[in-house]
């Protein structure tokens, strides 16, 4: 018996070691936007079932015409941290919460600043949840580009990842946009405004094999549009 029992005290040390360890993985994606123009007060995203310990980040958009967003929650009262804000035509922000409770139904909302003017206009916003993310996460990078009116592609300031580390990118263009994801990253989520008017914008990720310097997240498109676009990063768990 205690041959048995100290195996089983090794198998389970190994486990919570894999565990520990385990890749970053992505969970849920979702997406939601407001087209008609008018000044609201809150979107919500889609309801999903938001499982504990795992990270939520979202990217929001909205139009500079009206207050930037300034607040995301949740169902499962969650607390958001903001990222640095990227300013444009449209405006781009990365959210997060980390070590989240989870719920069945959890729906994201997204409000505007209450700072001058309470609403916001054209919001749109991809909800990612990922499980393996280092549970007291916080930006490893948080990053941007060159913003404006920019022909053929965005592309990020150059930053370092890790073995493991989960980068995402968001982008947001005004009137029009059809992108192509930079080598080695997965568009997530997307819209693309069907006529030349609105705006298009959608969510990139990848997690590093391995360690790599210089890396420069890009995104393509034909044509010359208003452009704003924003990195963050997360180590994984273990870390």
């Amino acid at each position: 018996m205690r041959c048995c029992s100290a195996r089983l005290t090794v198998i389970g040390a190994l486990g919570l070691c894999l565990q520990a360890n385990a890749a970053i993985s992505l969970a849920v994606h979702k997406i939601a936007k407001d087209l008609t123009g008018a000044e609201s007060t809150a979107l919500a995203a889609p309801g999903y079932d938001s499982t504990a310990e795992n990270l939520i980040a979202v990217w929001v958009v909205t139009y500079s015409g009206a207050e930037p967003a300034g607040l995301v929650t949740d169902s499962a009262g969650d607390t958001f941290k903001p990222a640095t804000i990227r300013n444009g035509t449209w405006n781009g922000q990365w959210f997060y919460a980390a070590n989240v409770k989870g719920d069945p139904f959890n729906v994201v909302t997204i409000n505007p600043k209450t700072t001058d003017r309470a609403t916001f206009k054209y919001p749109g916003m991809i909800v990612l949840e990922y499980s393996g993310v280092d549970r007291a996460a916080a930006p490893v990078v948080d990053a941007a580009g060159p913003q404006g009116s920019l022909s053929g592609a965005w592309a990020s300031t150059v930053f370092h990842a890790s073995v493991g580390e989960l980068v995402l990118v968001g982008i947001v263009t005004a009137n029009g946009g059809n992108y192509s994801a930079a080598a080695g990253f997965q568009m997530l989520e997307s819209y693309f405004t069907p006529t030349s008017s609105k705006f298009s914008f959608a969510a990139f990720d990848r997690v590093f094999a391995a360690a790599q310097s210089g890396v420069t997240a890009t995104v393509s498109w034909k044509g010359t549009f208003q452009t704003t676009g924003a990195v963050v990063s997360f180590k994984p768990a273990g870390q």
